[in-house]
């Protein structure tokens, strides 16, 4: 009789072949017989006086190369770091000599342009010097440059020159200042070489040791032009009511026109 439960349980008698999975055959042992026993592991060698003695012996190495390492690693540290110390000192060393002997090269320099400077002030002095011995284009020169400043409504003038100056400068320039309304008038504490032009609305200092001082100052010097004795032109001082034009620029303070007009 079938089953009632046909519909819950389809495969009663058989498997499909597409779900089975894997088969083994199933052999039946005799029911007497017990099951056999596991093969056992084979047991290792026995340890020979040779083994005990091989291993040590390259434990023995193992660790011997080991030290050996780490004691020469040691060494090197050690006999580097005072030399690292030691190239450290002589560097730092090396570069202070460095540094100070670059700073005393740069002072030497520095003097040695200074003592330039000084040797080419002399140099221009004597040269100078010498021109003032020649005929007198120099000083005529500086008078016409002074004049060339003159305006109308700073007229009239007095053109004040050393007293040798003015003598050897009036046959040449006496014309030219009366027609400029110039008076010529010889003045000991103007230097030779050089001349002061007074008008209405200042002075034009054209004394040699102003410009002197104007050409040293352009090289950054302060060298006088001679040791000037206190009876000698001393530019605004003399006048410190006028204002002082030098020969290629001015300086203005309060004019004195009656001095400019009568000197």
């Amino acid at each position: 009789m079938p089953s009632s439960n046909r519909g819950t349980h389809p495969y009663q008698r058989f498997i499909p072949r597409e779900e089975v999975q894997a088969v083994s055959a199933w052999t039946f042992a005799p029911v007497g017989e017990a099951a056999p026993a596991p093969a056992s592991e084979p047991e290792p060698p026995p340890i020979t006086p040779e083994d005990v003695e091989a291993a040590r012996a390259q434990a023995f190495a193992e660790g011997f190369e080991q030290g050996r390492q780490t004691g020469a690693q040691e060494m090197r540290d050690a006999l580097t770091e005072p030399l690292r110390h030691q190239a450290e000192e002589l560097a730092q060393r090396v570069a202070g000599i460095l540094a100070q002997a670059q700073a005393e090269l740069d002072a030497v320099q520095q003097a040695l342009a200074q003592q330039v400077l000084l040797l080419a002030c002399d140099v221009a002095r004597q040269v100078v010097r010498r021109e003032l011995t020649q005929p007198l284009s120099a000083v005529q020169a500086v008078v016409l440059e002074a004049l060339t400043m003159l305006t109308d409504d700073a007229r009239p003038a007095v053109l004040r020159l050393h007293p040798d100056d003015a003598e050897r400068l009036q046959p040449a320039l006496g014309e030219a200042l009366q027609r400029q309304q110039v008076r010529l008038q010889a003045d000991e504490r103007v230097t030779p070489g050089g001349c002061v032009l007074q008008t209405r609305l200042g002075v034009v200092d054209g004394t040699l040791q102003r410009r002197w001082a104007r050409a040293v100052a352009n090289l950054g010097l302060d060298e006088p032009w001679q040791p000037a004795p206190a009876s000698a032109w001393a530019g605004t001082a003399a006048y410190p009511s006028a204002p002082t034009h030098e020969a290629d620029g001015a300086t203005d303070t309060p004019p004195d026109p009656q001095e400019a007009a009568h000197g």
